[in-house]
């Protein structure tokens, strides 16, 4: 993968241009922006668009520019511009790195997710079954994401926890595809937070998780694919680790109504009650 120096134009972003000489950034009018700088030929614009590779820093962009017969003030003018309307990409460290993923679970979500993070250059381990016999940290993962099932394994939840590996859960949980919470020992609420804030409302949630547990939740073939790639979608947030933008789930689940077709963020903040406050504590 080429290391980016500089800024880059959103690659999602299309140049479009219009009649009069304007340059249209983007498809949708309410999000697009126009170029039409005064005594400069578009063929001098459409030059320094092309210049916004991430390869090059800001002051050789500029720099640059004048090969297309731009003046560094206007060359300015137009990164700021077009910065301004959030259409750069700027290169930044990651807070950390995620290098291995470890799928578990057996189901139409751990599939489409193991097919989807090959897609994106990665190779994930599978696991079927949890067994008690065999430490977690054996897998040798960075993240572990728990799939398919409504209620999974409270003793693999508990060892995640104990060895400290990043988890994510994602579930079909009729008639809503849920994604998160995204469980960061120590750091996060985890998911017996997320058990005894349920409990707070409901007493009967024990008897009920207890019939819930590794259950896997059904949804149609649409739901199944619109579930995975709301999962995707976050999976690349948390692949980036960026220090600038956490993901959605940190805390939260993503709730995608497969009626509605709506996504609601539900909060889930740590309890009070749980021993996951003493984990960054102790040691593993």
């Amino acid at each position: 993968m080429t290391t980016r120096h500089g800024p880059m134009l959103d690659p999602a972003v299309a140049v479009l241009r219009r009649p009069g000489g304007a340059i249209q950034l983007g498809v949708d009018q309410e999000y697009a922006l126009l170029l039409t700088p005064k005594d400069v030929e578009i063929e001098a614009v459409l030059g320094f668009l092309r210049l916004l590779d991430g390869l090059r820093s800001r002051p050789e962009i500029i720099w640059r520019a004048g090969e297309y017969g731009l003046e560094p003030g206007r060359a300015v003018a137009l990164l700021t511009e077009i910065d301004a309307a959030g259409l750069l990409v700027h290169p930044e460290p990651p807070a950390a790195h995620i290098r291995a993923i470890h799928v578990h679970g057996l189901g139409p979500l751990s599939d489409a997710l193991g097919n989807g993070l090959r897609r994106l250059g990665l190779r994930p381990t599978r696991s079927r079954d949890f067994d008690p016999e065999i430490r977690v940290d054996t897998w040798q993962s960075d993240l572990v994401v728990l799939t398919d099932t409504v209620v999974p394994d409270p003793r693999l939840v508990a060892d995640l926890l104990r060895y400290r590996i990043p988890h994510l859960q994602v579930r079909m949980r009729a008639p809503k595809g849920v994604v998160g919470p995204l469980v960061l020992p120590g750091a996060t609420s985890c998911l017996r937070c997320a058990d005894l804030t349920r409990c707070e409302y409901d007493a009967a949630w024990p008897h009920l998780a207890a019939q819930l547990l590794n259950r896997v939740g059904y949804a149609s073939h649409s739901g199944i694919a619109a579930t995975a790639a709301l999962a995707l979608r976050e999976l690349e947030a948390i692949l980036r680790c960026s220090p600038q933008q956490e993901p959605d789930t940190l805390d939260a689940t993503l709730e995608l109504d497969l009626c509605s077709h709506q996504v609601h963020l539900r909060r889930w903040e740590r309890n009070p009650a749980c021993e996951c406050r003493i984990v960054s504590a102790v040691p593993a």
